[in-house]
Order: structure tokens, then sequence, then C-alpha cells
């Protein structure tokens, strides 16, 4: 019967600290009908990632300056909750500079699998209507895969092979999004295509969209190497990082690919190239990104 008691009395006390602790976070925090975009403003150290709203939470991280983030909700004490590899945690607003131009989700003919960015809140309507249609099209393209790999798992469901190994013919077809520029009047959104076919895993592809906010015009990495010098400068500071670290297999500089169709996005003081699955690390590695600071190809 003591027992029985004890039991009660501290399932009472852990039920009213629980309710206490959820006040209290409730009480701090400021919802956020919507995410917002910003980023890193630090005046030259890294910005430090915690977990949680405090100086007191553990450190998981930090964020140099110009990373892009995108902001779930802020709290009343000033700090702000973003995901840091995947996961929640929080860093001081007051080392963020919000954008004006905002990216809000969608998801093509309400399909999860299909999600993408659009864009509101630039000055000019006729470049923010650009921008997004440029966006909507990979979407809709993506739709088209989409749409074959549903046919391409209905045709093959009643085969003997994939009554067999069902794995083996699960085709499906998804894309997501980062934002990872968005300050200074440029933006950078990249868009991961993903197909799976049956097997150990799918293969995925990025592409990275840059636009100029003032006209909404989509900018290649031609228009900043504008070279053939710039290039082999660029491939050279790239295999240089690479050969240094254990992620990379490149055996030598003409093993790296940077050329025209090269991906790229924004960041403060240059770009990051960004590589596909297998061109210059193991597949694990996903799309490695390389900073090539813009000393390099000026």
């Amino acid at each position: 019967m003591l027992f029985k008691n004890f039991t009660k009395i501290v399932l009472a006390v852990a039920l009213t600290f629980t309710c206490i602790s959820f006040l209290l976070i409730k009480i701090d925090s400021v919802s956020a009908a919507t995410t917002e975009n910003a980023t890193v403003n630090t005046k030259g150290s890294p910005l430090t990632v915690r977990s949680g709203p405090g100086t007191s939470y553990k450190k998981v991280g930090s964020l140099e300056k110009g990373k892009a983030v995108t902001v779930y909700s802020k709290t009343k004490s000033g700090w702000s909750e973003i995901r840091y590899n995947k996961k929640k945690a929080y860093v001081s607003t007051k080392y963020l500079k919000f954008s004006n131009v905002k990216i809000t989700k969608k998801k093509y003919k309400n399909i999860s699998d299909l999600s993408y960015p659009q864009v509101s809140g630039l000055k000019s309507k006729a470049a923010q209507d650009k921008i997004n249609q440029v966006l909507t099209k990979h979407a809709k393209d993506a739709y088209s895969s989409y749409l074959q790999a549903k046919k391409d798992r209905e045709k093959d469901k009643n085969e003997e092979w994939c009554k067999e190994s069902p794995y083996s013919c699960q085709y499906s077809y998804s894309i997501s999004y980062k934002v990872k520029f968005n300050q200074d009047g440029k933006l950078s959104i990249l868009i991961d295509d993903y197909y799976y076919s049956g097997g150990a895993h799918g293969m995925g592809y990025t592409t990275s969209y840059n636009f100029k906010e003032s006209s909404g015009k989509r900018v290649k990495i031609s228009e900043i190497l504008t070279s053939k010098a710039k290039y082999t400068k660029v491939q050279k500071y790239a295999y240089d990082f690479m050969r240094k670290r254990d992620s990379f297999y490149v055996k030598k500089q003409s093993d790296v690919p940077v050329n025209k169709d090269s991906q790229f996005y924004y960041t403060n003081g240059g770009i990051y190239l960004v590589f596909q699955e297998y061109e210059v690390a193991p597949y694990a590695a996903g799309h490695p990104a390389v900073k090539i600071p813009s000393k390099v190809y000026k």
C-alpha cells in the first residue's frame, strides 16, 4: 500500500514538472505560421549552435558567416530554432540576418514526394514570377518522372521476379530542396531529384538554381568562370582540397570535373562547387561541396 502511494506521488510530481516545463517553453516561444530564411551575420567567429534556447545548453556545432538557415520559430528570450545535422537546435537570433525574400514550400499536385519552393517578397513582381516559373518547371518535369516510376511499378508488380523479390521493383521518384543563400540580392536553391528502382539504394542528382533577385535572371557558372584559365584555377583549388582528405578518391587534377555544367551556390566571399554522387567520392558522401574563395577566380 505504501509503495503504491509512493508511486502515485512520484508520478504526480513528474507530471507537475512536465506541465510546468511545457508552459515555460510555450510562454517563451513565439510560434511562426511559416518558416523564415536567414543567414549567419557574425563579425568574424562562427555562430555557436546549441541544443536548447540558452547559453547553458550544450554546444552541438557552429555555422560560418553567410551560412543560410531556415528558422522554424523564435523565442522571446532571443533564440531561433533551426535544424542542425537534421536535429532541432538553436542559435542566437541577434546574429542572424533575415531576408525580405520568403521561400514557401509547395507540393506539386499535392504530392508529398514532390516538394518544391516558391518565392515571394521581391520588389519586382516580374522577377518574382520569372523565378517561380523556373522552379515550377522543375517540379513539372519531376512529375513526369514520378508518373513513369508509378507506371513501371504497376507494370512489374505481377511479374514473377517481382513477387519473389518485392524490393527489386519498388520504383519511386521524389524531389526536395534546400535554400543555401538568400542575401545581398542573390538567391541560391538546390533541388535534389531522387530515383529508386530497386536494390540497395537509389540515385540522386542535384540541380542548383542561382538567381539575381533584381531581375529574376538565373546565373550559370559560366557567368562566374568566364575563361578557361579560371576553370583551371578552380579545378586545381578543389583538387588540392580533396587530395588532403580521405573522404575523396581523386588521384589527379583531371579527376575533378569543373565545367559549364558544374553546379554551384553562392556563399559569402565566393561559391560552393557541388559534385554529384560518385563524381569525386563514395556514395555515402552524397553530394559533397567544396568552398571556392572568390580570390581564386577573380
